[in-house]
């Protein structure tokens, strides 16, 4: 039987109004106009909130900043220092927008929907997360309500607004494709929204939201493989964008702790034999000595199902959730151990980076510093290793050819993505080593004997 497309489309949308309760959708979302749902009125409300953003570099030229990696990603930041921003606080006129948008910018222009512009003064920002905060010195400002990210479920409905392309506020629909995608390599704590709701260049730093009008992402990023949007979009979720607003709102920058663990997902027999979902739990596989987690008598082998109330199921989950914890708040870790579920309490502490000196490894290599990708180098390079902070020019590793900003991928013919595996690699053999290595777009091998 034929059916028009009009008539399909308000069949559905009708369908949705009378389930509110299954679809997550509040009747209220929706208007009427001449008696055709329309959600005019609830964007009348959101869009006032969502700014448009410029972002001039010291030359004066618009941001345009850009790394050479070895393979082009598709994955892609807008860099152009033209995107979009959204403010919570109306009050204080607090705008938050992503870190990489105005990263090295000189001046920041805000222009609102209602055609006035202001430069806006940094409160903060965090690399590691992509979120910045602005604030602008105006009145009768509009913010937009914070939603709970933690309540979307996948086939929720969503509006992405923003200042594609520099065209001004512009609204597309789709809804929430999946969620929790992670190690995409654009930051180091990754937990996105995936939409299919229409993202391009210039709606970085807009808002996602849902449709009772709460904003429930900061819209971050785009899978382009053409260079333009096919219909897969990322937002970094609402309640991670919260917790480090706070930081950044109080100390100016995230005071980042960290517990001390390396973890790894759970086997699907091992799960099923602990009677736990295929999502939950990891296995803690290394404990840092002297660390929090050290001290909370936290054992490898242990099962860590929840941190508080944040449910465990993947390794970089668990990074996540400790790195938005602020350092000194005390903790609470359910875990499994044998056949018992115990709850451990540790107290989050300051991170301290990582370094490795070269010559632990080899005599060959002694004068270099060695430390973990930061999350823009990450990001650049997919596959993950470990960089070259420093090589000393009178010392034995400059002369075997390393150069700061090297970054190692495969020593001994082992993948290398942690300063742990390349001691591991390094342990293999002591007469002959196999160094490889990116630098800019070239992949460079040394050999040492």
């Amino acid at each position: 039987m034929y059916h028009h497309p009009l008539k399909l489309a308000l069949l559905l949308i009708l369908t949705l109004l009378t389930l509110p309760l299954q679809a997550g959708i509040s009747p209220l979302a929706f208007g009427s106009r001449g008696g055709v749902p329309t959600l005019a009125p609830m964007l009348e409300q959101v869009i006032p909130a969502v700014v448009s953003i410029s972002a001039t570099l010291e030359s004066g030229s618009a941001n345009t900043t850009s790394t050479t990696q070895p393979a082009p990603s598709p994955l892609q930041h807008n860099h152009s220092g033209l995107g979009s921003g959204v403010i919570i606080d109306h009050h204080r006129g607090v705008i938050v927008t992503n870190h990489h948008l105005i990263e090295g910018a000189k001046r920041i222009e805000v222009k609102l929907e209602d055609g006035r512009s202001f430069d806006a003064t940094p409160l903060g920002s965090d690399q590691e997360t992509d979120i910045a905060l602005l604030q602008i010195n105006a009145s009768n400002l509009q913010a937009l309500p914070l939603g709970d990210s933690g309540a979307l479920r996948v086939g929720d409905f969503v509006i992405a607004v923003g200042n594609p392309f520099g065209l001004g506020n512009t609204a597309t629909s789709g809804i929430v494709s999946a969620l929790g995608r992670s190690n995409l390599g654009l930051e180091r704590f990754e937990e996105f929204i995936q939409t299919d709701a229409s993202i391009n260049v210039g709606n970085s730093g807009g808002a996602l939201v849902n449709l009772n009008g709460k904003l429930v992402g900061i819209n971050t990023a785009i899978l382009a493989p053409n260079g333009g949007s096919v219909g897969i979009g990322f937002a970094i979720p609402i309640n991670m964008v919260r917790e480090i607003s706070n930081q950044l709102l109080r100390h100016g920058k995230v005071q980042r702790g960290h517990l001390g663990i390396r973890a790894k997902s759970l086997s699907t027999n091992l799960a099923r034999s602990l009677r736990l979902p295929a999502d939950q739990g990891v296995m803690v596989e290394q404990i840092e000595p002297g660390s929090p987690a050290d001290h909370a008598r936290i054992r490898k082998g242990d099962i860590i199902t929840t941190i508080n109330t944040h449910n465990i199921s993947s390794p970089t989950q668990l990074e996540n959730v400790i790195g938005l914890f602020p350092v000194g708040k005390k903790v609470k870790i359910s875990l499994i151990r044998g056949n018992l579920r115990h709850n451990l309490f540790a107290t989050i502490q300051p991170k301290v980076e990582q370094t490795l000196a070269g010559k632990k490894l080899s005599s060959n290599l002694s004068g270099t510093v060695l430390t973990p990708l930061s999350s823009e180098q990450k990001s650049f390079y997919i596959s993950g290793g470990i960089a070259v902070q420093s090589v000393d020019p009178q010392q034995a590793g400059w002369a075997l050819g390393l150069r700061p900003g090297d970054v190692i991928y495969s020593l001994n013919r082992q993948p290398i993505t942690s300063l742990d595996e390349i001691e591991q690699a390094a342990a293999l053999s002591d007469k002959m080593v196999i160094i490889r290595l990116y630098r800019g777009e070239k992949i460079l091998e040394i050999i040492m004997r």
